[in-house]
């Protein structure tokens, strides 16, 4: 009879080791690559986002992971989620295809990492897997979050925007903590099909008590949300539909200002809607001629005070051609300013516009600073602030050390960088605070927050956050709704109002609870006219921000120290066993 056992056993464990266990690794870290891809746009099988883990999960619980080199085929499956997820990072220009598979290639890392740790605490620390895998997948997402300026699109959570009571939770604990309640679920539906119903009774009764408190607290913030009784602010949201490439058009400047001039004079226009709005918005970057500002330690060259002032006076001191340049670098800002206010004053309201700004000063390496801004202007064409895009992207918008060595510019399609923003800004438009925010700065939380929770301290909490960004890059592709879904959970986490002004969609409007209001159409025209009222609560995001989150972060970090000690004193190895191999499953 022991013999018959022993027997069994030793089949049971070659099946799991030899050429069947390694095509059952490969087969559960590629299927669950892609059914977490369903789950994501473009394909957008929200509701299945609970089963989606399923695969991974088992993984996570297997005794042993076969072959000698497994976290081969748990990368590989990590690879291909993000080549799938992520496609869309190859059209903008055919060298971004490079950076898509090396993106793809790092963040495919964290399904290693989760699956390490998640059996770590499973294994070592006798944790059942329905918080290990919990732990383990909200510390991943938050180390994405954080690390190399954080990339964030594609959460687990965000597939959960359209359920307006579960997204409640993410003024707490961000999207992060929503995707955190999704795998708490799907934890206990693995241990549930792993053990049967009597065995998972336990985890089922926590994932039904987790997701009823989410659902509870949910439904208490929605009923808290103000109601909005006194004046709304009117805002027209302008979007074109342009598709952008990385080449040089002398004639698109003023071919993008007509379309975009032309949609807004018909909105504006238009018999349904009476009056004008408080605010116009055009996207980023829809005003080609950038403005340009040159620092008083720049000289000019003479040959261009000459051509602006006419010949210098016979006998001209040096106090004389000071003043020459002086005038001269006036007259070179005030033209670009001047072709704005043009604009402006046909609107008759408040503008706020996308553009670049440019800075030539001696003091920096490369002569030249370049801004990324958006510009409120009055309805006389004054200029009522700037703000300077605070978080540009890596690779995307700069490149690093190249300030100090804008030689690197020349190995990569970017003609130059961009140099960040120092402040926030907020604007009154018609009793209104209004704060600007531009393109992937709604993918980061951390920056959100910064900023309301700056402006407050100032006394200038915004009542909107404007959100302006050229999508046109992405030729219509799912990488409009994933940026989408970022302002979405953005608002709900700040409590506060959302507008987007996207070329080529999404425009929208978001209320403090994470609701979209209005929605423009993908890579098509749309002027958006919506009426915002405030949101005001705040919430335990803008005050502890990821410290909750953190603490998962640091169990991770825990379990990786524990491991690193215990193989340095030689009672540890990488091993793809559970712990020492005993099971993965608590008994």
């Amino acid at each position: 009879m022991s013999r018959t056992i022993r027997n069994d056993t030793e089949t049971d464990a070659e099946s799991m080791t030899g050429p069947s266990g390694n095509r059952r690794l490969w087969l559960l870290a590629l299927s669950g690559a892609v059914a977490m891809f369903l789950v994501q746009p473009p394909a957008d099988l929200w509701l299945l986002a609970w089963l989606a883990p399923l695969p991974w999960l088992a993984i996570v619980a297997d005794e042993r992971l076969p072959g000698r080199h497994p976290w081969r085929a748990v990368w590989a499956g990590g690879l291909l989620h993000w080549l799938l997820a992520i496609h869309w990072l190859r059209l903008p220009h055919p060298a971004t295809s490079i950076g898509w598979v090396a993106l793809s290639a790092y963040l495919a890392v964290y399904l290693p990492l989760f699956v390490w740790t998640a059996r770590r605490l499973v294994g070592r620390w006798r944790w059942p897997l329905l918080p290990a895998a919990a732990v383990s997948w909200m510390a991943c997402e938050q180390l994405r979050g954080w690390v190399l300026g954080g990339f964030t699109f594609a959460m687990l959570g965000h597939t959960q925007w359209r359920w307006t009571t579960l997204l409640q939770t993410a003024d707490a604990l961000g999207a992060v903590g929503v995707g955190g309640i999704v795998m708490v679920v799907a934890a206990a539906i693995a241990t549930l099909i792993r053990r049967g119903v009597r065995g998972a009774l336990g985890s089922v009764a926590v994932a039904a008590g987790v997701l009823a408190l989410a659902l509870g607290y949910g439904s208490w913030r929605l009923a808290s949300a103000p109601a909005v009784t006194g004046r709304r602010l009117d805002v027209l949201l302008v979007q074109g539909s342009i598709d952008t490439e990385l080449k040089h058009d002398p004639d698109a400047a003023a071919d993008v200002a007509r379309h975009y001039d032309d949609l807004t004079i018909e909105a504006l226009t238009t018999p349904e809607h009476a009056g004008r709005p408080d605010l116009i918005v055009w996207p980023e970057t829809m005003w080609r001629w950038g403005l340009i500002e040159i620092h008083p330690d720049e000289p000019l060259d003479d040959a261009v005070v000459e051509q602006m002032l006419g010949l210098e006076p016979a006998g001209a001191d040096e106090a004389t051609r000071a003043e020459r340049q002086t005038r001269v670098r006036e007259l070179l800002g005030r033209q670009r300013r001047d072709a704005l206010a043009v604009y402006a004053t046909r609107y008759g309201t408040c503008w706020l516009v996308g553009l670049d700004r440019q800075v030539v000063t001696p003091h920096v390496p490369a002569g030249v600073e370049n801004f990324n801004a958006a510009v409120f202007l009055d309805p006389e064409g004054v200029a009522l602030a700037c703000y300077d895009k605070m978080h540009p992207v890596m690779f995307g918008e700069y490149v690093p050390l190249a300030d100090r060595f804008p030689v690197l510019y020349r190995l990569t399609p970017l003609p130059g960088g961009l140099t960040p923003g120092k402040a926030p800004v907020a604007v009154d438009v018609a009793g209104f605070t209004v704060a600007p925010t531009i393109c992937y700065e709604t993918a980061l939380p951390g920056a959100f927050r910064s900023l309301v929770r700056g402006l407050a301290a100032a006394g200038r909490r915004p009542d909107l956050i404007v959100n302006l960004t050229n999508d046109g890059w992405f030729w219509g592709s799912s990488e409009l709704d994933m940026h989408l879904v970022a302002a979405v959970f953005r608002a709900v986490e700040v409590r506060t109002p959302v507008v987007v002004a996207a070329n080529t969609g999404f425009s929208a409007s978001i209320d403090g609870s994470g609701r979209l209001l209005a929605r423009g159409p993908r890579r098509a025209t749309a002027a958006l006219r919506v009426t915002v009222g405030p949101d005001g609560r705040t919430s335990p995001w803008l005050v502890a921000g990821t410290l909750p989150i953190g603490l998962c972060v640091a169990i991770m970090a825990a379990a990786a120290a524990e491991s690193l000690v215990s193989w340095r004193r030689g009672k540890d190895r990488p091993s793809t066993e559970g712990a020492g191999g005993s099971s993965l499953e608590p008994s």
